[in-house]
């Protein structure tokens, strides 16, 4: 035999041995686990602090009806910003991208009470239901094929009067209206899933809105998944709003989010630990330093931001695994979302991610619902067009490697 035919047929032979080795082997070691997620706020719809201004700076020429006609005001912003017609384009994001998890923010439900009691001491709550913002939604999303189970955390129950008139003697009439908010994990159907935790921050804010006490309570929604036989534990929440640095919301928040990574903490070493995707409305980014928040009664407070806290934690910012990418602004239209000259500013909607034991391949993030071409007719106001909400939405891809 030719020698040289000899040795290139060993050499053969054992490039190919060695690659039908290599390709189970390879495939034993590491398996691909593709995660797609969303985090959106929907918008409640107006801004619901003017309510809070108008209880601590009262008008004499009102009467005392600060607040009831404050609630008329935005009640009627409410009814303009049409979510009905947003959340057509909010389920088109959802079902263009086809997320497995999805955190949702601000899923209000609004009742009214006709005429209201509350005005004159009463205390029999609003029932009548004017609009139920995940039912919308849901609804939309079964149009387009897309089915999913709702985890809930119910959050801050707040009712008020409304001013609706005037009787021919003078008297004043009233609504009451109840807004009742909620965070919402959606889980695509088809992914096993389970409730692990779904609790309200200890710190909450409240305040006296002309002589009815209002707290605005926050949570958390805590949901352990099965992604292609990997469980991860999935975190969604919306924390304090930002306000200024000096202010003492920022001290809320970051209590909030203590509360939060204490509370993941203590789920690892109760259930055991599972990778971790915390995505929300932190209401803070990457921009924020530790300060000082002051109340005029309580004193100030040292505080630390929470995305300071979370990425001290050890928690990944998806935003910044990318090879690329821009500011990813989220934050903030006006309350009205019309105006398609507005601008995002600021960076709080976040998705987080910590891998335990899991390999990080690729992460790819976009920013949704920040395009004019994004916005979609009101058909409450002919001639007007709607942003999807007062805040874009991120979605995140994340390619994990597992060891088996």
């Amino acid at each position: 035999m030719n020698k040289k035919f000899s040795i290139l047929k060993l050499t053969l032979c054992l490039c190919i041995g060695i690659a039908i080795l290599a390709a189970p082997l390879s495939s034993a070691l590491a398996e691909d686990i593709k995660f797609k997620t969303m985090t959106r706020n929907l918008y409640l719809g107006a801004d619901i602090f003017k309510v809070v201004e108008a209880a601590q700076n009262p008008d004499p020429a009102l009467g005392g009806l600060d607040v009831p006609i404050a609630v008329a005001e935005i009640f009627q912003t409410m009814l303009f910003t049409n979510f009905p017609a947003r959340a057509e384009a909010l389920a088109d994001e959802i079902a263009r991208v086809k997320p497995q998890v999805v955190g949702l923010q601000e899923v209000e439900a609004y009742y009214i009470q006709s005429p209201g009691d509350m005005a004159w001491g009463g205390t029999v709550p609003a029932t009548d239901v004017v609009i139920d913002f995940y039912t919308v939604l849901d609804d939309a999303l079964k149009a387009r094929g897309m089915e999913y189970d709702a985890f809930i955390i119910e959050n801050a129950n707040i009712e008020m009067p409304m001013l609706t008139g005037f009787t021919p003697e003078g008297i004043p009439t009233f609504d009451d209206v109840r807004l009742v908010d909620h965070d919402i994990v959606l889980v695509r159907k088809g992914h096993a899933a389970y409730e692990v935790l779904a609790n309200h921050y200890t710190y909450n804010v409240g305040y006296d809105l002309g002589g009815i006490y209002a707290e605005f309570t926050r949570g958390y929604v805590i949901v352990d998944v099965d992604i292609k036989g990997e469980t991860f534990r999935f975190v969604n929440t919306h924390l304090e709003v930002r306000s200024s640095p000096e202010s003492i919301f920022r001290v809320f928040q970051s209590w909030q989010m203590q509360e939060l990574l204490g509370t993941l903490d203590y789920l690892s070493g109760l259930i055991g630990p599972k990778p971790i995707i915390m995505v929300g409305d932190f209401n803070s980014s990457p921009e924020d330093v530790p300060g000082m928040g002051c109340h005029p009664g309580l004193g100030c407070f040292p505080y630390v931001p929470p995305y300071m806290l979370a990425v001290g934690a050890g928690y990944l910012d998806t935003w910044l695994l990318q090879s690329k990418y821009d500011e990813g602004y989220t934050s903030g239209f006006d309350d009205l979302v019309s105006d398609p000259f507005a601008e995002l500013t600021s960076r709080i909607d976040l998705i987080f991610v910590d891998p335990l034991d899991l390999m990080l391949d690729k992460v790819s993030c976009d920013v949704v619902g920040d395009e004019v071409s994004d916005m979609v007719p009101n058909t409450n106001a002919p001639g007007y067009f709607l942003w999807p909400s007062d805040h874009a939405g991120v979605v995140a891809k994340v390619k994990f490697v597992t060891p088996e």
